[in-house]
């Protein structure tokens, strides 16, 4: 079914999408861009375009920075949640939430650092590095128990309204540590933001790269009749 919607060959006016020839000799310094375009050329559907697409761009140097950048997040809430573990009446579990959280996340971004580092290096060592001792399969572990763990901060946190700062006589247990309380929301919106921009990227970049070789395709099929 895939080989006669995406077929191999030109077999009428208008091209497949995915059977342009696979391009020959990659460079290492081959632009983003263009290696977008080369994939798409190399894919065989459009979700593996995409898979690819994510890829690439993870590997950017713009990507690179940015996860450095937010690991400084993490970094922070390990020393908060450290120092504050019994400042939060409201639910004990806050602070761990932000400690724990914070130590995952700097494993995840640091794996995602190292990755980015050997691929720099030699993608054919990366590749190999892989297989030999199982980071892929720690990648995906650290990915399954990062997602869990905010899916749990997201429940301890918004099931209560904003506590008060300090201890009040009113309700002496209702009551977290400005430091833990309101670094778990950042960490909460920060994380949403990112995926949500990482997402929004991805789809523009995607959505782009395919209309415009729709485009190009049709066009040259115009000019394969107007001949």
């Amino acid at each position: 079914m895939a080989n006669e919607q995406f077929g191999d060959e030109n077999t009428g006016a208008y091209p497949s999408r995915w059977s342009v020839p696979e391009l020959k000799d990659r460079q290492s310094n081959i632009s983003v861009f263009s290696r977008i375009y080369e994939e798409y050329t190399d894919s065989e559907h459009f979700l593996e375009f995409t898979r690819k697409t994510a890829s690439i761009l993870l590997q950017t140097k713009t990507a690179s920075f940015v996860f450095a950048v937010s690991l400084v997040l993490p970094l922070i809430m390990i020393g908060v949640g450290i120092s504050n573990l019994e400042e939060c009446p409201l639910n004990r579990n806050i602070p761990v939430f932000v400690l724990v959280g914070g130590a995952i996340a700097s494993l995840k971004l640091l794996q995602v650092l190292y990755k980015q580092y050997n691929r720099r290096r030699g993608p054919a060592e990366e590749e190999a590095t892989d297989t030999n001792n199982g980071s892929t399969f720690m990648d995906v572990l650290t990915t399954l128990i990062l997602i869990v763990w905010f899916i749990y901060g997201n429940h301890i946190i918004y099931r209560y309204r904003i506590p008060s700062y300090e201890q009040t006589t009113e309700d002496p247990e209702h009551w977290c540590t400005k430091n833990v309380y309101v670094l778990t929301l950042i960490s909460v919106a920060y994380t949403y933001a990112l995926v949500t921009l990482m997402v929004l990227i991805l789809l523009i970049v995607v959505c782009t790269v395919h209309f415009q070789n729709h485009r190009h395709a049709i066009q040259e099929a115009d000019d394969a009749e107007c001949a």
